[in-house]
Parts: C-alpha cells; structure tokens; sequence
C-alpha cells in the first residue's frame, strides 16, 4: 500500500487578497504562510515521508522544503503538479470575476469551461492524475508527500472519488492542508480530507509473500485474527437514542445511550466520534434516498436518562442498514484495554430512520455547542486565544489560488 498526502501550499499574499496567481513567478510565502509551513513540516515530521514532490512554482516549492529540511529530503520538481494557467484572469481580484457569467460557471459546472487564454480544468485534472499516478507507481509501499495548488488537489481528489468534475467545487483545501489517500490493491481510499491536525505515523509493512507463515502454521493464524465480538447487547429495536454531553466546554465528556423498555445502555464517546457519526447518519439517510422531512428535536426530548453509568468507552462506531427490517444498526465497539485482545465487546442499536435522523441533528447541535467555532478555520476558539490559519486568507469564494 501507498500512502499519499497531498499537501497544499501555505499562505502568500494573493490568497491574502482574493487575487488569482495562477502562474505569476515569484509569488512567495508571506510570514503568515512561512509559520504554517513550519507547522506544516512538525506536524509530518514524525511519518517516514520516502520522497518530496511539488509544483514548480516558489509557494509550493517554498512548503514543500519546509517539510523537506525535517524529513532531510530534497524536493523533486513536478511540473504537472502546478496551478491552473489562469490565462487572462492572472493576478485578477477575484471580486472582479464574481459577476461574469463564465466565473458562475466555474463555480457550478467548470468540466468544460476554458479559462481565457488559460487551461481547462480537464485539462488540469488529466495532467494531475497522470503525474499523481506515476508518483504512486514509482513508490510501492511508501509514503509520499506531494505540494500543489487548491484546483488541482480538489481535481484530483474528485477523480480518486469517482466524482463528477463538475461538483469538484464542493471540496475544500486549505493552505498548509493535508488530504490522505491509501492505494492498494483496489481503489485509493480516501483517510483524512483537507487535514490540519496531527496524522499517524503510517507504519507500513511490505506485502506479505503467498506462501505466508500463517498459511504453513495454522495456530499461529489464529494467534493473528481479528477480536471475537463478544456482544453485550443487541437492542433491536430501541425505543429510544440519544447522545449527550457532561462538563464544562474543553472538558467535556461526550455519551452515546439507548434504551429498550426499561434497559438502559449508555457509552463514553469522544467529540469527534459525535461529529462523524452525525455525519455518516446523513450520508447513510441521503443513500437510502428515504424521507427528507426534517425533524424538530428538543433538549427534553434527547435528555440523556439517569442513572448515567458507562458500560465502556467507544474505541469505533459502525453504520448499517437492514432492508428487512427497515431499521439501520449503530455497532459500536468497546476501545480496548490491551493491544492484540482476543475478545472486544460490542453493543448494537437498531433504530428507525426518523430515530436516527434525530440522532444525528441532535448529535451536531451538542458538538457545536462548545467552544465557539472560528467563521474563518472552522476550528474552536480556546478562551488563551486562537491561532487561524486563514485569518489571512480568502473569501467565500476563491477556489482558484
């Protein structure tokens, strides 16, 4: 398996002032951008990065060396990896573009729009994924870091998705940003998305041979497989689900709970848990293509139910649905205590879609109810202070920088 993060550069003055770079020479890092760099690189600097590539132009390669001076890597230029050509919009303000009727066109179905005197973005994408392509080819089992622009990034992201050129748009990169990519034997699986937080260290081992020691020595295949679930409770179906939140923000503990009758199961969870799960609900509604009313909830209505007595700690949370019951089914998995156990155990909720749709919006109005979020980052503002990543950055729109 390779490992692929696709990195964005850091912030310069033309994402500053919504301006379009294109490939203007000598657009540098301003001071904001050279400190995300610098946090760009510790943030990566504990993942054994194999190789450096980046667009050509000085604010890719100026992030790419960042990361490259920690990793002691020299950064190999790629000139396939660089920004749209901008063509006749170059150093334009992007307020100047909003009113024509091709820049709307960008925004809502760009496959076949040619920027004047500029690239297309077909073109764009198909010398992205081809350079993209290669990298991964050339490095079987590794870790790769590539540096680009928002435009191709988001291209190629969309490509690797499976998604229509036309909604590539929909994505959002930010600078000094990381998305991960993992290709294998199928198609590349998509792990984190436009990232500004610390990543795992992706300790890859080398594909094992066909005649593997587990195939010759049955006992120790099963010294290796996977935990036997040792199911706990199986509430199907629930008459009630709920999550909730104890403590101050920063210092909140997060519950996933569920009742049958008079059996209460409840679950420590962690924030980013909620937020996921909030989301993988929606998406799973959306997928079903069930009813799209929406559901008011109120605080009485999803209160947590006393006594509050954990069962355990959620290590994973699993999504489904089942089509003879019509109910979907949150599995949720204990976090276990030792590396290697042989037994994890699990709860399972089955629940109905409008349970589940009030889950989710319940869910995402107690994430959101902590620490104010930043407009700008998205990020929670700490009562010490708050750093942005985009304090210097663009608008609502500015896709092309």
């Amino acid at each position: 398996m390779t490992v692929l993060l696709l990195v964005r550069h850091a912030s310069n003055d033309y994402v500053k002032e919504g301006r379009l770079a294109g490939w203007t020479p000598g657009v540098h890092l301003n001071a904001a951008g050279q400190r995300e760099a610098d946090a760009l690189a510790q943030r990566l600097n504990h993942i054994p990065i194999a190789a450096i590539y980046s667009s050509p132009l000085e604010r890719a390669v100026e992030t790419a060396q960042a990361i490259g001076l920690c990793q002691h890597l020299e950064v190999q230029i790629r000139p396939a990896l660089g920004e749209l050509g901008t063509g006749e919009w170059t150093g334009k303000l992007i307020k100047e573009l909003e009113g024509a009727e091709l820049w709307k066109q960008v925004q809502t179905a760009p496959a076949a729009v040619r920027i004047p005197g500029g690239e297309s973005f077909a073109e764009m994408q198909t010398r992205m994924v081809a350079a993209l392509d290669a990298i991964v080819a050339a490095h079987p089992n590794q870790v790769v870091a590539v540096v680009s622009h928002a435009d191709p990034l988001k291209s190629a992201i969309a490509h690797y998705l499976s998604m229509d050129l036309n909604q590539f748009q929909r994505i959002a990169i930010s600078p000094a940003s990381v998305t991960v990519f993992f290709f294998g034997e199928h198609s590349p699986v998509l792990f984190r998305l436009n990232d500004s937080a610390k990543l795992p260290s992706f300790k890859i081992e080398p594909p094992k041979p066909k005649s593997t020691p587990e195939a010759q020595d049955p006992e120790r295949k099963e010294k290796t497989a996977m935990p036997e679930a040792n199911i706990l409770y199986d509430l199907n179906p629930v008459t009630h689900i709920t999550a909730g939140v104890i403590g101050k923000p920063g210092k909140r503990t997060f519950y996933l709970q569920a009742r049958q009758s008079r059996t209460i199961v409840t679950l420590i969870a962690e924030k980013e848990q909620m937020s996921a799960l909030s989301a993988g609900i929606d998406q799973l509604l959306e997928r079903l293509g069930g009813s799209r009313h929406a559901v008011q909830v109120t605080a009485t209505q999803m209160e947590l139910a006393e006594p509050i007595e954990p069962l355990f700690r959620i290590g994973q949370l699993g999504l489904g649905y089942d089509a003879e019951q019509s109910l979907l089914v949150l599995v949720a998995y204990e976090l276990p205590q030792e590396e290697d156990a042989p037994v994890v155990n699990v709860v399972r909720f089955w629940a109905t879609q409008d349970q589940m749709r009030a889950l989710a919006r319940h869910a995402a109005g107690i994430v959101a109810a902590g620490r104010p979020i930043c407009v700008l980052c998205g990020r929670p503002i700490d009562p010490e202070g708050h750093f942005c990543p985009k304090r210097n950055g663009h608008g609502e729109h500015a896709p092309l920088t």
